[in-house]
């Protein structure tokens, strides 16, 4: 994938596979050099513990429900502590900047560790959904320094791959992870406060190792050497109108206006059908718990395992545009078809799609797309505080609009109007990356 400025490359060997090898290649991370090499396997560490205690955390809303009876009004508290979790990214952001980015994991993550242990001994669910909150807030704190991580670490021609490796074994383990700890909550029977407490005691400790893991990365990798560098000044001043100006930096930069402007497209499609898809499958289908989370969560996340691999090592060969038109097509496929043909076969291709999608916007979003525009040092963590302010909004003004607009359209018809905006927004990807090679 292109990025802003030139970055150490290397180059190793490439040896003809044969099919079995480039299947396992699939499942597997680039060749890399022994520092990377060796920070992989922490890292894969890290990513499989937090994804086992992510599968945990996201049972949080069923115990709520039905160890606390927790009211429609209650469940909403997580919600829009996300919400204000995603926004924190712009400060978190900036303040990362100039400064080393690993405490900015290490201490949100150690304490969505003790929130997590926090809830175990939680009794009513006004605060047992409030301490869930509160580790939404914390991961997504962490999140600007994600991307200045890979760069340090990783070669510049694989981190696309790596990241997506990560990414694809971590949505397989938290997928098993929910379901099978949703087994015992039901086998438990009389007995799920204790169960409660067992599993989100482990949690806890799950994400405690997953930061102990994290601890151990390099500071300095086969990477960029100046985004390991701490860069400019880190001002002490509330107001500093020198750190203030360099923080809107990204907003200066043409060609990354003219991306947010069409990641904010992107996300708004996507955010004003996703609220209404258990009610589809619930509702519309008359689907069962069984038949629901089978489409919902296991169809498509062992496709992203299965496919998320070959997509995303196709990004570090391929422009952010070309990259970002590609997920965006893919994933507007799912509620197109859910529209236009909701029949069982189709509806299961569909989701099936969705998966590799899935994963390949996450890669792009949260690790590795802002390469191609900011420079390496603080302007990565700055770029991405922008990134997640235009994600915000979308996330925000969509389903706002959604809910304005339920009593008007049908189900079908916004699961239409989301796809049919994620494919516009694949259109812009590929006209901004065409004019971009024109000018070339």
């Amino acid at each position: 994938m292109p990025v802003a400025t030139d970055e150490p490359i290397i180059i190793l060997p490439n040896r003809r596979a044969g099919w079995l090898a480039r299947v396992a290649a699939a499942f597997s991370p680039p060749s890399l050099p022994p520092v990377s090499r060796r920070a992989f396997r922490f890292h894969m560490a890290f990513a499989l513990l937090e994804a086992t205690a992510l599968g945990i955390i996201n049972n949080v809303p069923l115990m709520a429900v039905k160890a606390m009876d927790a009211t429609d009004r209650q469940l909403q508290i997580p919600v829009i502590m996300t919400s204000l979790g995603l926004f924190s990214t712009i400060f978190t952001g900036v303040a990362m900047s100039t400064r080393s980015k690993k405490p900015f994991v290490l201490v949100p993550g150690i304490a969505s560790a003790i929130a997590a242990l926090m809830m175990a001994w939680t009794n009513t669910a006004v605060w047992f959904l409030f301490v869930a909150g509160l580790v939404s807030i914390f991961d997504f704190a962490m999140r600007p320094a994600i991307p200045s991580i890979l760069r340090i670490i990783y070669p510049d021609n694989c981190r696309s791959h790596v990241a997506g490796t990560l990414r694809q074994w971590a949505s397989i383990v938290t997928l098993g992870s929910s379901l099978f700890f949703a087994a015992l909550l039901t086998a438990s029977g009389g007995q799920v406060w204790p169960m409660i407490r067992i599993q989100l005691t482990l949690a806890g400790l799950a994400i405690l190792g997953a930061f102990i893991c994290f601890k151990q990365l390099p500071n300095r990798g086969d990477g960029s050497l100046a985004e390991a560098t701490p860069q400019g000044h880190a001002s002490s001043r509330l107001f500093d109108w020198d750190y203030v100006r360099a923080s809107l930096a990204p907003l200066r930069d043409r060609r990354f206006r003219r991306f947010l402007a069409i990641i904010f497209v992107y996300c708004c499609g996507n955010m004003f059908y996703m609220g209404i898809v258990p009610a589809v499958f619930g509702r519309d289908l008359g689907l069962g718990y069984v038949q629901t989370t089978l489409l919902m969560y296991v169809v498509p996340a062992v496709a992203g395992f299965v496919a998320s691999g070959y997509l995303t090592s196709w990004f570090d060969r391929a422009s952010i545009w070309r990259s970002f038109a590609v997920v965006a097509f893919l994933w507007a496929v799912d509620p197109v078809l859910l529209a236009i043909a909701p029949y069982w076969p189709v509806i299961a291709f569909a989701r099936a799609i969705h998966g590799p999608a899935m994963v390949g916007s996450m890669v792009l979003m949260v690790d590795t797309g802002i390469h191609s525009f900011a420079r390496p040092g603080p302007d990565t963590s700055r770029y991405m505080a922008m990134l997640f302010l235009v994600n915000g909004l979308a996330r925000l003004l969509a389903p706002s609009v959604t809910a304005m607009a339920s009593g008007h359209l049908s189900h079908r018809m916004i699961l239409l109007i989301g796809g049919l905006t994620m494919w516009g927004s694949a259109a812009l990807f590929l006209y901004a990356g065409r004019r971009e090679k024109a000018r070339a």
